[in-house]
């Protein structure tokens, strides 16, 4: 039976626990949303030794077998998700009071792009989820071990011992944080990531393929 106890760890025989304190940065605010990363890498034990002394990192990560390790509690805010999009943006469907603030920054003179995705963070950060996307405090992250292409520059497809433990990851937090399909979520959907904005998205695509099946 899938647990959490009360410091925030998984317990099932599942989940293997490899607690990397670095990554644990002060309280959780409630669970809103999932957002599934790709590591970059080729193996889990190479993103584990990075872990033991980098500050970003997710709570979830699945290794190349499928295995799932539990890096942080839950209640606990990893830095995973990095410089929002803002969301209205990306949707078309922001106020104009909105639009004007957001074309202010991205246009304002004297910073550089880095600057400006920073403050376009902060000030989508003053919304309330889910009129913008989620962040850090509300989020949990699950890294899926997996290389980016240097020729399509686009992430390899989680194989299908990691589609599994993902699907079975993902079911047991939807329904223990009482979450939806529409709060689950690719990084690089929702945050500057990678150029072809494909970080998370092969994984996002089987799991809703998954739901959708039934």
């Amino acid at each position: 039976m899938f647990a959490i106890d009360k410091d925030g760890w998984v317990s099932h025989t599942k989940v293997t626990k490899k607690d990397r304190p670095k990554l644990a940065h002060g309280p959780m605010a409630p669970v809103k949303a999932i957002v599934l990363h790709r590591t970059g890498t080729t193996s889990a034990s190479s993103v584990l030794n990075a872990w033991a002394t980098k500050p970003e990192g997710t709570h979830f990560l699945i290794g190349e077998d499928g295995s799932i390790y539990q890096c942080a509690s839950l209640k606990q805010q990893c830095w995973h998700v990095g410089k929002l999009y803002a969301r209205c943006r990306t949707t078309s469907s922001c106020t104009e009071e909105d639009a004007k603030a957001i074309d202010a920054i991205l246009h304002q003179k004297g910073t550089n792009w880095g600057q400006k995705f920073r403050m376009v963070t902060r000030h989508e950060l003053e919304k309330d989820y889910p009129d913008r996307f989620p962040h850090n405090h509300d989020a949990l992250g699950i890294e899926i071990v997996g290389a980016l292409s240097t020729q399509s520059e686009i992430y390899e497809l989680p194989n299908e011992a990691q589609q599994q433990s993902l699907f079975w990851l993902v079911d047991q937090l939807v329904a223990a944080f009482e979450l939806t399909l529409s709060d689950i979520y690719a990084h690089g959907k929702i945050a500057h990531k990678d150029p072809k904005q494909s970080e998370g998205a092969s994984a996002l695509k089987a799991y809703r393929i998954y739901k959708e099946a039934g």
